[in-house]
């Protein structure tokens, strides 16, 4: 859990700041608490917490000034301010000092869960210690607007087991969000490993937000875009509704990680239209762009996605390991497109470039789930999107593509897959070696057993019932147990062979982890 001090002199706002949000699915928790600057560095060195979460006007010492202290004395803690209009500037200009971030009130409760996760490792670090979670259901949902339906009872069997019965007299409106991949396009190679998260994370928060008169269920489909599919007591409540959670997330998401997001609005009256709803939301967003909701309903054009069969079949060529048809679905997908193209136009279409990204999408969030590593399949900082730009026609684009999915099923058929207690030991043994590296990080281990961070932090968590950050810091507080009892060297000494370069930091940890200071349990105190 990453722990979180609040401070404010108002009790009123520190018990909103305690209620206003579900910390522990997040993975948070409130460590303490403080009324002002003076009380908050009294109880730094008993609590030691990640993050301190502070409003600007406070007596004694105000936030700006507790702010300065705790990036001078605590560089490990992170410090997001919280300031009214009025104080604006002093808070942009305390973040030119060191501090993480700045919220300005009033808020929503969501710009506050992404400031904190997009702090240092934070996502990283809530993927490891809480559980995935997913809608129960969401394999039978993706199947359906892949799929579809064929006849009212498997509409009416389907419709009891998402909603627990049958009563759609209101009918039904698909939201379909899809975010900008190119804003982590040049960036580093397990950009898209971190886009996966945050969508996963972003979906917890739509959940959490979503207040209609009905039932809703929110999934994933291939491409990890969200999936919500709501269902309308009332017919009229589907052209009525407004959207306004999905606008907000949209321009939340914008505002705090930089990533643009789409939303397209489509209605179905049974079941059994929802896969038409989803193909249209899909078809729609291909062809407009990110930061807009999109209302659809009323929309008079027949716009669909035709091309979900090859989408079916590529994902199952990918977990059956099947190049060979890997690479016949793509060409049949490209022959269809270009069935009435002039032979001689070797131009790359919005169409063939449309198709192309989803089919890459698709394989980069497989190779992710999966938990493989897209630079050991690829190459050292391979990037999907330069690669595809680097095609100088459709026909070379087609064969690029053909060559990421061979490469992808190549890869996996050569490499005995380890199980989950194969890989969690071995990153143990791995932590074992390397703890007094105080540069050792959880991308270092995942390098070395080439899986992704994500997967690896999950298989970790699931095997050894703690996080990687939790073992790598028991094992040192146990080497420096050890060497505090059965030695006379220094604590400074002491605190590098562990993998601390900051003594004052080492003593913060040992004190957390033991409820004493590295001296009392040192040999000279014995």
């Amino acid at each position: 859990m990453i722990r979180i001090m609040i401070v404010d002199d108002m009790p009123i706002f520190l018990e909103y700041l305690r209620g206003c949000i579900d910390w522990n699915s997040y993975g948070f928790e409130i460590c303490c608490e403080a009324h002002d600057g003076k009380e908050a560095l009294d109880k730094i060195e008993e609590f030691y917490p990640d993050v301190v979460l502070t409003d600007i006007t406070m007596p004694y010492i105000n936030g700006l000034e507790l702010a300065e202290r705790i990036t001078r004395d605590y560089p490990a803690i992170s410090v997001i301010l919280i300031t009214g209009n009025n104080e604006f500037e002093y808070a942009r200009k305390a973040v030119k000092l060191g501090v993480c971030d700045y919220i300005v009130k009033p808020f929503e409760k969501e710009e506050l869960i992404l400031s904190l996760l997009k702090l240092q490792d934070n996502i990283g670090k809530v993927v490891e210690s809480t559980d995935n979670q997913k809608d129960e259901h969401s394999e039978e949902l993706r199947a359906l607007i892949y799929a579809g339906l064929h006849d009212d009872s498997g509409a009416i069997e389907l419709e009891k087991k998402v909603f627990g019965d049958n009563d759609a007299k209101g009918g039904y409106l698909l939201a379909l969000i899809r975010f900008d991949a190119k804003a982590f396009a040049g960036k580093e190679t397990d950009s898209r490993e971190q886009l996966i998260n945050w969508e996963n994370l972003i979906a917890r928060m739509l959940a959490d937000k979503l207040d209609i008169d009905g039932k809703f269920s929110i999934f994933h489909d291939f491409e990890n875009n969200i999936v919500t599919l709501m269902r309308f007591d009332n017919e009229a409540d589907i052209y009525s509704y407004k959207g306004y959670e999905f606008a907000d997330i949209i321009q939340i998401v914008k505002n705090q990680l930089g990533i643009g997001s789409a939303i397209a609005l489509s209605p179905a009256q049974t079941m059994l239209d929802v896969k038409k709803a989803y193909e249209r939301a899909l078809g729609f967003l291909a062809e407009k762009e990110y930061g807009q909701l999109w209302d659809i309903r009323s929309s008079k054009d027949n716009i669909s996605y035709s091309s979900l069969d090859a989408i079916i079949r590529l994902n199952k060529d990918i977990e059956t390991l099947q190049a060979d048809d890997a690479e016949k679905a793509l060409n049949d997908m490209w022959e269809k497109l270009n069935r009435n193209k002039d032979a001689a136009d070797t131009t790359i279409s919005i169409t063939d470039m449309n198709l192309f990204t989803s089919a890459i999408s698709i394989l980069m969030t497989n190779i992710i789930s999966s938990g493989f590593s897209i630079d050991k399949i690829y190459g050292e900082g391979f990037l999907p999107e330069k690669f595809m730009a680097d095609a100088t026609s459709s026909e070379e684009m087609k064969d690029n593509v053909i060559f990421l999915y061979r490469k992808r099923i190549e890869f996996e058929k050569g490499k005995k897959q380890s199980k989950a207690y194969d890989i969690a030991n071995a990153a143990r043994l791995y932590i074992e070696e390397n703890y007094a590296d105080s540069n050792l990080a959880i991308s270092d281990i995942s390098e070395k057993l080439c899986v992704n961070q994500t997967y690896l932090r999950k298989m970790f968590k699931s095997e050894m019932n703690m996080t990687l950050t939790e073992y790598i810091t028991q094992y040192r507080m146990q080497k420096a147990k050890h060497l505090l009892s059965s030695s006379d060297e220094k604590l400074q000494t002491i605190a590098e062979k562990v993998g601390y370069n900051d003594v004052s930091y080492f003593s913060n940890v040992f004190k957390k982890y033991y409820g004493g200071s590295p001296r009392s349990m040192s040999k000279e105190s014995r």
